[in-house]
């Protein structure tokens, strides 16, 4: 009888070891993140896992209106533990990019019955330039999964799982032309605007500084400066501008001033009018404009002449200067003898250059050298060497800039700045802006991305091909 309630309890353990191991293999799916996954016998974990472990781009938006921004996310989705790496960026060209504040908490969502963690790796503001389409470029993440088998429970294994987003297409729809405003720029967001002055009441003849603050959300880099009607009596000279932009949130905000020095030559009242600035509201999908008040300035009386007076107060008469005349008379006996010493020195020196003159001088600076760019793109895919690669491409970019821009510039910041002032092409300065990025993050970030060659490639050819050289 002893034996056989032994026997009994044995069975009885034996049963709910079973029943919790293939409860625990059955539910390690439902909310699995907190532990290692198990997978059955035969089970291939790339097919498991990929369900469980994969990143999506999500946009704000399908289809927007050009120069209309939108937010674009790179999420990455867990329901099992992982040990995450970076992979390829993704490149956006035919639009401007700005950077949004990085989230770094953790998310669950819920997708098909599955509870998933998610993290936010890249979070971005992208601006249409123009009508067409946008493709938001593929992206991955390198994942470390461990995992144990229900044939082996006791001995962890690992696998490498790579994370790949499907790009997407943002259709770029033109601004209606119904009700457009006059005057308008192009600028899409929605706005308000404020003028003021240093100060409301000048001296003629003096300078002060009208400034014109635009704020809110939108296309702020590409608000121009307003157009102010000046006064007759007011002289009014080139403007310059400032920029502060607010990343933490989507749509991003901030505002643009503008300062404007002038003076006014005259005593009197100068009124300047209300200014009137217009947008396209994609809010509203309508045009909207904002106007300021109007603001008085007043020129009161010239600021009087600050005259230098001397106040003699001792006897200049010649009395006290008479032992001078002699001195004077040896200091230019004096120098009669130097300068004609210097004289025949600079006579025979400029007969011993004269030879020398006839020679022709060297350029201050060497000629461009031509360059075929397009061969030299074909051959970077030879390029083994990461670092090598987009240092190569980097120059080459610089290069073609300078001989079809027929600079002497050396600088990015300086090229850039000149084929923005050249070239009215926006999606061309874009994408240049953007191959320099891609360049200097694999140049000089810790980790190099090698699967970025290709796309840099491609779009390094295309604007060589655009740049005609």
């Amino acid at each position: 009888m002893h034996l056989l309630n032994r026997y009994i309890i044995c069975c009885a353990l034996a049963l709910f070891c079973t029943t919790a191991f293939g409860r625990q293999t059955n539910l390690q799916f439902v909310n699995p993140y907190l532990r290692i996954p198990v997978l059955k016998a035969g089970e291939d974990p790339v097919k498991t896992f990929n369900s469980l472990v994969f990143l999506r781009v999500v946009a704000s938006k399908n289809s927007v209106y050009a120069g209309e921004a939108f937010l674009v996310e790179y999420k990455l989705y867990r329901a099992i533990s992982t040990d995450p790496s970076p992979g390829k960026q993704p490149a956006f060209f035919g639009c401007s990019v700005l950077e949004l504040s990085p989230v770094t908490d953790t998310d669950t969502e819920t997708l098909a019955g599955k509870q998933y963690h998610v993290n936010i790796l890249r979070k971005v503001q992208l601006t249409a330039l123009q009508e067409g389409h946008i493709t938001l470029d593929e992206a991955s993440v390198n994942n470390i999964v461990q995992f144990y088998t229900s044939d082996n429970p006791n001995q962890a294994q690992s696998i490498r799982l790579e994370a790949k987003s499907i790009p997407d297409t943002i259709e770029v729809k033109p601004l209606p032309e119904k009700d457009k405003p006059a005057g308008f720029t192009g600028v899409v967001g929605n706005f308000n605007m404020v003028i003021k002055a240093d100060t409301n009441t000048v001296p003629a003849g003096e300078n002060s500084h009208l400034t014109v603050i635009v704020r809110g959300t939108g296309d702020i880099a590409g608000v121009p400066v307003p157009a102010v009607n000046w006064p007759a009596n007011i002289e009014h000279f080139e403007a310059t501008a400032t920029q502060h932009l607010q990343r933490d949130s989507f749509p991003a905000g901030g505002e643009k001033a503008f300062s404007v020095p002038f003076i006014g030559p005259k005593e009197g009242i100068a009124v300047i009018p209300p200014v009137y600035f217009a947008f396209f509201n994609p809010g509203t999908q309508k045009y909207d404009s904002v106007h300021t008040d109007s603001l008085s300035i007043r020129f009161t009386k010239a600021l009087p002449k600050k005259n230098l007076q001397v106040v003699f107060t001792e006897d200049i008469t010649n009395r006290k200067y008479l032992w001078i005349v002699p001195a004077i008379a040896l200091m230019v006996v004096f120098v009669v003898i130097i300068t004609g010493k210097t004289q025949r020195k600079e006579k025979r020196r400029r007969r011993q250059t004269a030879v020398e003159q006839k020679k022709p001088l060297p350029l201050t600076l060497p000629p461009i050298k031509k360059t075929d760019f397009t061969a030299e793109v074909l051959l970077l895919s030879a390029i083994k060497d990461d670092q090598v690669f987009f240092s190569k491409a980097k120059e080459l970019l610089t290069q073609a800039l300078r001989q079809k821009l027929n600079s002497f510039a050396f600088y990015e910041a300086d090229i850039l700045q000149e084929l923005q002032s050249k070239s009215h092409n926006k999606t061309l300065v874009a994408t240049v802006q953007q191959i320099y990025k891609i360049c200097n993050q694999n140049l000089y970030s810790p980790i190099l991305n090698s699967e970025q060659r290709e796309t840099l490639q491609k779009a390094l050819d295309e604007v060589i091909r655009q740049l005609e050289v």
